[in-house]
């Protein structure tokens, strides 16, 4: 029941990291069973991991990034919303995939993620720009679920469909997760401070650390709102562009 709770509704990640993360499961139940007194050792002391992973730093160019969310438009609506808000938000794939409409106040431009959705166990207050705003305004409401096929649950089936926008696009050798550090990574080319940048990440630990962080409470929200609208613009900006080269390319034609 515990690996149930813990695994259930995560995106499709691959059989050998799947199998690393249910082995991490495992441990932190026997070990609570050690500290219970329930058990006095762990058969998993003794286990190693299954799949060796590799520390990565993909990013993903510009080109790229709007090849990627251009190509959604060819996988189906569910799917490239979860991605385009992916690129205009910055936020975990999980958090977003399992987005829900109670968590949303589209008047203050707000996503609110409750505490038990994020990974410090705290709620994380998301800027939604103006681009993140219109993909929400535009998706469905099927249920209480923002992505979803059937209105009963979140979306699911992301290995077959990253496949085949890797094939649209012609973006390959990437993650979901290495959106995540492309936004990162273009906030500090548009001069965003980093720590702001980890509190639009929602990061435990960032660059204000030791005393200074006991005592830095500010959330920077300000701050964090000015982030997401001058990343959002710098996307569209791309968008923008590249619509105006296909159609010049079209009249050339």
């Amino acid at each position: 029941m515990v690996l149930a709770t813990q695994t259930q509704g995560l995106p499709d990640r691959g059989s050998p990291i799947m199998a690393n993360r249910v082995l991490s499961t495992i441990r932190k139940l026997f070990k609570w069973g050690i500290s219970q007194g329930i058990i006095t050792t762990s058969p998993c002391a003794v286990i190693t991991a299954p799949h060796q992973e590799v520390s990565r730093d993909r990013i993903l160019g510009d080109e790229e990034l709007i090849a990627v969310i251009q190509g959604t438009n060819e996988t189906g609506s569910v799917f490239g919303g979860i991605i385009k808000t992916l690129c205009f938000t910055a936020q975990r794939l999980g958090e977003v995939a399992e987005m829900q409409w109670s968590e949303l106040d589209l008047e203050r431009s707000l996503w609110t993620i409750p505490g038990d959705r994020t990974k410090n166990g705290k709620a994380h207050f998301v800027h939604l720009s103006n681009q993140a705003k219109l993909i929400l305004e535009t998706t469905p409401r099927l249920g209480p679920f923002v992505f979803t096929m059937n209105g009963e649950a979140p979306f699911r089936g992301f290995y077959k469909a990253k496949h085949r926008l890797d094939g649209i696009s012609g973006v390959t050798e990437w993650r979901l997760h290495d959106i995540r550090r492309t936004v990162i990574t273009g906030l500090a080319k548009l001069g965003i401070a980093p720590h702001v940048a980890d509190k639009v990440l929602n990061h435990q630990t960032g660059t204000i650390s030791g005393v200074a962080a006991v005592y830095q409470r500010h959330e920077f929200l300000d701050e964090r709102k000015t982030a997401l609208d001058a990343w959002g613009n710098y996307v569209q900006s791309l968008l923008d562009e590249t619509d105006r080269d296909n159609v010049v390319n079209i009249h050339k034609g």
